[in-house]
């Protein structure tokens, strides 16, 4: 600190002589101070180390440096009173004197007075910098740029000293405030075209402000493309026009720069950048065709394991548009069309043909607008048939949907429902069954006669979360390891007893396939998820785990296996107990991949598995799934995923 001071003080006498050619070019007054306490306004014309010329009232003085004080200004307006210049005197006499905190408060109060004082403005930038009060500095700096930045011509080299060495400590806001006044008020200094990348960079890499930051390298890379950083700013120009969804205009940035930087760091990147947004433009060979080249001349593991993510990913659609809320939370397949259910309600969609997916508004408006609900429905569970649909909600019962009538109707407690939280539904067609967080409800289509089915009436569990039916069995299973089997023609009710289940064990979600009962489940305590299987009885019961060890336990829940049965077997067969014959397509749906199993009842080794097109949307969890036909429909937290089995084997080969 004492060396600053001892600095100041050496400045101050040479100070005004510096000056003499800082003015050379620019119509300067000054304000002179006399011992004597009269002050006059001039005109700068000369001086020298001793003595210095004035221009005042038409006649040019010639006065002694000794005894006068010199203020400089290129603007009347900024001209300080006679309060303001006795302070900044004083402030200068206690730098002097080495009392740098005593000499700030009178600066302060000089700008109390005439706030437009640079000179005052400038020495507090200076002592607060010393001081390491960059935020203060700044803030004085950029009033002298201001209000008159052709007065102090050093000022860029203070401020790109300041940015530097706040860049060394991590202060990359403060850096990005002292570049920014340099590129602001001192726009023909040779520094800007640095410091216009310098300054584009921190805000997209360390301040996370890509919007400035696109802006102001959009701006560089055209006035200044000689200089070495317009490769790396190109290249990330392209990246966020993609990230912003500019994708066409992205897509241009990137072929020229992999066009003009061929031999770039970054080329390699960039060329996987182009195939992602060819995904999301739809132009599904062209991102194919991409990522093999890159894969061709990349020997960087992590770019081929992307590369290899966007081949993948090109065998998925994913759908967020139409959608009320990307959160799906129950999907059902009504013949060409899906059920969708979501936090903020219902929507219908048309799906014939490959890549197809229309809104039907008509229907879902009728049920989501109901005039007996509170509010959009939270759908939780929806059952379909070619008459009716069955919608389960969060907290309003019960929905139907009248096909032939288009009448809606809501069911509630008042009907006989023991919570309105229905958690699953499922019909067959003569029955339909709901699941809640208070027991099971059975209801008959026909005469609409409903049982409830409960921990105090028939000691099965209240609290149920998933339910599937065969033409013998009713299985339900609660959040946990319980789970109860309805005898369909004997009308009684009896807990599992054929496999050994860990009492750790939680039920996710049940399925009838084919002539085989499933069901997901997850192991806190183990760190392992899996499936169950067994006959419509219970017999020949096994449990398969999947994923052991797991240390991320949020994925372990998304684990939900379906499936269809093919050549199904007529039921009049089935009944004479012949059910070994049925092939069965299963699709095994996990927190990270999709895997397929041909003919599951010959081969239970799966064929394969491919990943969910990351690339394109992260974060996303599983929720649901469903198969229709060769193609299965995952619902997730970001949207509808979709897959054909064709795309899928040829993309695994």
């Amino acid at each position: 600190m004492r060396q600053f001071f001892q600095k100041y003080i050496h400045i101050s006498l040479l100070f005004i002589f510096l000056l003499f050619t800082s003015y050379g070019y620019t119509q300067t007054f000054v304000i002179v101070e006399m011992q004597n306490g009269d002050r006059f306004t001039g005109l700068w014309r000369n001086g020298d180390d001793t003595h210095f010329e004035i221009e005042y009232n038409g006649q040019i003085l010639r006065l002694p440096l000794e005894g006068n004080i010199l203020n400089f200004t290129t603007n009347l307006d900024n001209l300080p009173n006679q309060t303001a210049t006795k302070h900044y005197r004083n402030a200068r006499d206690l730098l002097d004197l080495l009392l740098p905190d005593l000499a700030i408060r009178q600066f302060e109060k000089a700008l109390e007075e005439s706030p437009k004082f640079v000179d005052a403005h400038n020495q507090l930038g200076l002592l607060y910098n010393a001081n390491q009060q960059i935020d203060k500095a700044l803030e004085r700096f950029q009033s002298v740029a201001i209000i008159d930045s052709e007065k102090y011509n050093d000022l860029p080299q203070i401020l790109q000293e300041i940015g530097t060495n706040a860049i060394e400590s991590e202060d990359f806001a403060n850096a990005v405030k002292a570049f920014k006044i340099v590129l602001n008020y001192f726009p023909e200094h040779d520094s800007i075209g640095n410091l216009s990348y310098t300054t584009g960079f921190l805000l997209v890499e360390n301040l996370n402000d890509t919007v400035a930051g696109l802006e102001l390298l959009q701006n560089t890379v055209s006035n200044f493309r000689n200089l070495p950083q317009h490769e790396k700013a190109v290249f990330l120009i392209g990246n966020l026009q993609a990230d912003s969804q500019d994708l066409d205009m992205a897509l241009r940035t990137l072929e020229h720069f992999v066009e003009i930087y061929p031999n770039s760091e970054f080329v390699d990147d960039a060329y996987l950048k182009q195939a992602i947004i060819h995904l999301q433009l739809g132009n599904r060979d062209d991102a194919v065709n991409i990522a093999q080249g890159i894969l061709r001349i990349t020997e960087d593991q992590d770019i081929i394991d992307q590369a290899k993510d966007v081949r993948q990913a090109s065998a998925w659609n994913i759908y967020t548009q139409d959608l009320p809320d990307t959160n799906i939370q129950a999907i059902a397949v009504d013949g060409t069309s899906l059920w969708i259910g979501t936090p903020k309600g219902i929507v219908q969609i048309e799906t014939e043909g490959i890549g197809k997916w229309h809104v039907n508004e008509a229907i879902p408006w009728m049920i989501n607008e109901y005039e007996n609900l509170t509010s959009i429905p939270d759908i939780r569970a929806i059952s379909v048939n070619s008459l009716e649909v069955w919608i389960g909600t969060r907290n309003q019962g019960i929905i139907h949907f009248n096909k032939n009538t288009n009448e809606v109707s809501n069911y509630t407690m008042a009907d006989g429902l023991p919570s309105l939280w229905i958690r699953d539904i499922k019909m067959d067609d003569k029955e339909i069954w709901f699941a809640t967080d208070a027991g099971l409800v059975r209801r008959h289509l026909t005469t609409g006669i409903q049982h409830l089915y409960n921990q105090e009436n028939h000691n099965i569990p209240n609290d149920l979360n998933s339910i599937t039916m065969s033409p013998d069995t009713i299985w339900v299973g609660t959040s946990g390891e319980d789970i109860a089997i309805y005898n369909r023609q004997l009308d009684e009710w009896n807990p599992i007893g054929f496999v050994d289940l860990n009492p750790e064990i939680k039920i996710v979600r049940f399925d009838t396939i084919g002539n085989k009962i499933f069901f997901s489940w997850v192991n806190d305590d183990e760190k392992s998820n899996g499936y169950f299987e067994s006959d419509y009885s219970g017999a020949n019961a096994s449990i398969t785990p999947v994923s052991t060890s797991t240390e991320d336990m949020t994925l372990l829940d998304d684990i939900f296996i379906t499936g269809i049965a093919e050549n199904t077997i007529p039921q009049e067969i089935l009944v004479n107990q012949e059910r070994d014959n049925t092939k069965l397509t299963l699709w095994l749906a996990m927190s990270d991949y999709v895997a397929i199993n041909h003919d599951y009842t010959n081969t239970p080794e799966w064929d394969g598995a491919i990943g969910y097109p990351k690339v394109l949307v992260e974060g996303l969890t599983i929720q649901g799934i469903a198969v229709d036909n060769d193609r299965i429909w995952i619902g997730t937290s970001k949207g509808m995923l979709t897959l054909e089995k064709e795309k899928f084997t040829e993309t695994i080969e």
